[in-house]
């Protein structure tokens, strides 16, 4: 088999690019770490020319593509597109497939398939008629489909639905995409990372995001400047620590239990990341599949990994090794 490797991704280094969309780094980083283990790995923009792409895939297959596409045509909704374009080249891949993007990117969807499996996710509604949205709970206003919480701040939790409406409305005239509103649970909140072994999904050490130091009148919430801009109180006051399972032993069950349900009924692979609100009740509430989520060496998943004894070479070669079993099945 061909120890090629290609990365690809939709931003190339030396682009200018917002820091939310660091898939350039995240690149370089993969390549050496490849490098490491033995791949000759290149770096290449996934771009508009589909046809180009499986041309090139079918006439030089090489012996694996780690998937960083995060988006394509400017939208995360179609970031399937490249898995599909690689599982009809017939060529072995990092991280889920096409079911698993699709149905997990698009936050409608997910829900809507939650809900059906009995997986609580808080209630929602959706324009233009916001059906069944209360209007004595607060709700926060978020993308249906985009990553990094791009446009998140702390004035999209509202209450009501004019205010709904309101916020909506200037999120879609700013970004140009569809938003939805989604009940805010006031409470813990919970990141659960999870990679793929041979014996299917496994969770590892549960994360909680700390906001302790916010304000008053400051929403719990990790939001764009909580994830970019590191000048930002938000930024300095939201860490993470991993929690004493043993201490809370059924809160940490049912958050795997529930994760790693998501896990199997996504498809999921490679890596993962479920979210979590946590009410007061201590009811677990999903608010968040990330399909292939930041896979950097200081990310919150390369962090638990490390928690759990595995360094960062070791997660990329389980990650790899699970892409060509698939391939092989």
């Amino acid at each position: 088999m061909s120890r090629r490797c290609i990365v690809f991704n939709a931003i190339v280094p030396g682009e200018e690019e917002d820091p939310a969309n660091s898939t350039g780094a995240i690149a370089a980083s993969l390549v050496e770490a490849l490098a490491g283990l033995g791949w000759q790995a290149e770096h290449r923009k996934f771009d508009g020319d589909l046809q180009k792409v499986l041309d090139d895939l079918r006439a030089d297959p090489p012996g694996f593509v780690f998937n960083l596409v995060e988006s394509f045509l400017a939208t995360d909704r179609l970031a399937f597109v490249a898995t599909g374009i690689y599982e009809a080249a017939r060529v072995p891949f990092a991280g889920s497939g096409t079911f698993g993007l699709m149905a997990g990117t698009d936050k409608l969807i997910a829900k809507r398939l939650l809900t059906e499996a009995g997986i609580p996710t808080p209630h929602y509604a959706e324009g233009p008629h916001w059906a069944g949205l209360k209007d004595d709970r607060p709700y926060i206003v978020k993308a249906i489909a985009e990553h990094a919480s791009l446009g998140l701040d702390n004035d999209a939790v509202v209450t009501g639905r004019a205010a709904v409406e309101a916020r909506a409305g200037q999120w879609e005239a700013k970004f140009g995409g569809k938003t939805f509103a989604e009940e805010f649970i006031t409470g813990r909140e919970f990141n659960v990372a999870m990679i793929e072994t041979p014996e299917g999904g496994r969770v590892l050490p549960l994360a909680e995001m700390d906001f302790t130091g916010f304000p008053e009148g400051k929403h719990r919430i990790i939001d764009y400047a909580a994830k970019w801009r590191e000048d930002s109180d938000e930024y300095r006051h939201t860490n993470r620590r991993f929690i004493d399972e043993a201490a809370e032993p059924q809160l940490a069950a049912e958050l795997r239990r529930i994760s790693l349900k998501v896990w199997e009924m996504f498809d999921l692979g490679g890596w993962a990341r479920v979210d979590f609100r946590v009410a007061a009740d201590g009811t677990p509430y999903v608010i968040d599949i990330n399909v292939n989520p930041d896979i950097s060496h200081d990310a919150g998943l390369a962090m638990a990994a490390l928690r759990d004894g595995i360094s960062y070479s070791a997660l990329i070669d389980a990650i790899v090794q699970a892409g060509l079993r698939r391939a092989a099945s």
